[in-house]
């Protein structure tokens, strides 16, 4: 299904807005390099009829991180402080905690953690969760762990084309209107790598004695749509604790503010990992029965009249 470019190195495609920044090959959201490249600058695209659809997570980091910034505030008060790994150290060699801190491993702050995982025998076996929020006392010791998955979706074919096009701040007409590409959207990665991935974490941070609020998950509401159709959706609603996985799911608003498009939250919902792994091996919404069968029946029939043709 063809798409367009939505967003353009943060606003709308060649807005004065979008050039400049276009111009640097930087990220208006995280105040950095564009992630994507010579042939990036796209933060989401649109199918015909279909909502937006953020491809980049630095999108949803806008606001200095406020999507980290909720989840800090919901878990450990709403006068918490997010802070670096260096600027806590600074403080209690100074004797500054106040007790509202909270050190941030992730993107923005201290950096990414790698976690030690099994492995066969002679490697290092490890995965990384993308922000982890801790809790502290006056001695940095951690207190409460609270740990954020963020997910957008990535896309198939490319947008290269379009994206050339805004680079040399010129339109890119198609016959799919403005801004098409045949760029799409890769929905096979919600079975094949997102939901493993929630799974493995959400049972490994059950293991976590401070893990007191359970996984948060960060992700375009569309994808979050997308994980119910394959799962379905009668998924327990649980209070956020121990082995709990929280979604915050995000939509662009409809409208447009001048040359940008708001950043709006859709949808906050609980479950455990226990609902998620039974939903995902037991799946409700398949296929009619037989479908198979019917599928091939109907190829060989058209094959059939085609030969006698």
């Amino acid at each position: 299904m063809p798409t367009r470019i939505l967003e353009f190195h943060g606003f709308r495609p060649l807005s004065k807005e979008s050039a400049d920044f276009a111009s640097r090959r930087w990220c208006p959201f995280v105040d950095e390099k564009c992630k994507k490249g010579q042939s990036g600058g796209a933060c989401s695209l649109q199918a015909p009829s279909a909502p937006p659809v953020i491809i980049c997570p630095n999108r949803l980091y806008g606001d200095q991180f406020g999507v980290i910034n909720r989840i800090a505030r919901d878990s450990f008060g709403s006068n918490c402080e997010m802070i670096s790994d260096i600027e806590a150290e600074t403080r209690r060699r100074a004797g500054a905690l106040n007790g509202r801190e909270v050190v941030v491993f992730g993107q923005g702050y201290s950096g990414e953690v790698g976690i030690k995982a099994p492995a066969a025998e002679g490697e290092t076996g490890s995965f990384k969760v993308d922000f982890l929020l801790t809790k502290v006392d006056a001695d940095l010791e951690p207190q409460s762990i609270v740990a954020v998955e963020v997910q957008t979706i990535d896309t198939t074919n490319s947008y290269k084309q379009a994206s050339t096009s805004y680079y040399a701040e010129k339109p890119h007409p198609s016959k799919w209107g403005e801004g098409g590409t045949n760029a799409g959207f890769n929905w096979e990665n919600v079975t094949k790598r997102i939901l493993p991935q929630i799974i493995y974490k959400g049972h490994a941070l059950r293991r976590e004695k401070l893990a007191k609020h359970g996984l948060f998950f960060v992700l375009p509401d569309p994808v979050l749509q997308k994980i119910r159709t394959r799962i379905g959706s009668s998924l327990l609603e649980y209070p956020k604790g121990p082995g709990t996985i929280t979604f915050h799911s995000y939509q662009l608003a409809e409208e447009w503010h001048g040359a940008e498009r708001p950043l709006v939250p859709e949808t906050e919902f609980t479950t455990t990992v226990e609902q998620i792994a039974f939903a995902f091996v037991s799946p409700q919404n398949l296929p009619p029965l037989g479908i198979y069968q019917d599928t091939l029946a109907a190829k060989l029939s058209s094959l059939s009249r085609k030969k006698n043709l």
